[in-house]
Parts: structure tokens; C-alpha cells; sequence
């Protein structure tokens, strides 16, 4: 019978206790990032992050092919993460919107 391998897990970055100033802010920042999108595009990654509905249900309840859910939702992010980056990017020089 074998044992069972344990495995000890290492933090490597600790994350920095956050106050809550820091929790608003991000929501902030990601409230201007949902901002630059298209309301179709916002009612996707809502629905599925948010709400935590699966694709299928989003792509039912909007009306819209599946695949079109999956495009939809893959470029929205993709639009998020890159105002995400341009706000890190300016904020890190110093220089704030």
C-alpha cells in the first residue's frame, strides 16, 4: 500500500495586508476598465464572472450563439487586462488620469 506524498507549499509572495482604501480603489480602477467596453461586451464578462453563470446560460439569456458568448467574453477581457496594464503603467510613472 503506498503512503501518501505530502508536499509543504511555499508562499513566495506574501500579499501585502490591504486596508480598505486599497479594496476601493482597485474596485474603482476596475470600474473605469469595465467602462471602456461596449455594454454587450460589460454584459458578458458580468454575467459570467460576476454572476458566475455559465457560458451556455449567458449566451441564453442574451440571445447570442455560443460562440459568440466565448468571442465576446475573450475580447472583452482582453480589452480589461489591457486598461488594467495602461493604468498600472501611468500610475507607476507617477502620473495619474
Amino acid at each position: 500500500r503506498r503512503r501518501p506524498i505530502e508536499v509543504e507549499l511555499t508562499i513566495l509572495d506574501d500579499p501585502a495586508i490591504a486596508d480598505a482604501s486599497t479594496g476601493i480603489a482597485d474596485r474603482d480602477l476596475l470600474d473605469r476598465a469595465l467602462r471602456t467596453l461596449e455594454p454587450e461586451q460589460r454584459a458578458v464578462i458580468v454575467m459570467h464572472h460576476y454572476l458566475g453563470m455559465p457560458l451556455p446560460e449567458v449566451a441564453d439569456t442574451l440571445g447570442i450563439p455560443l460562440g459568440t458568448a466565448k468571442s465576446r467574453l475573450s475580447r472583452s477581457l482582453a480589452t480589461v487586462r489591457a486598461a488594467l496594464a495602461d493604468e498600472h503603467s501611468t500610475a507607476s510613472r507617477g502620473q495619474y488620469a
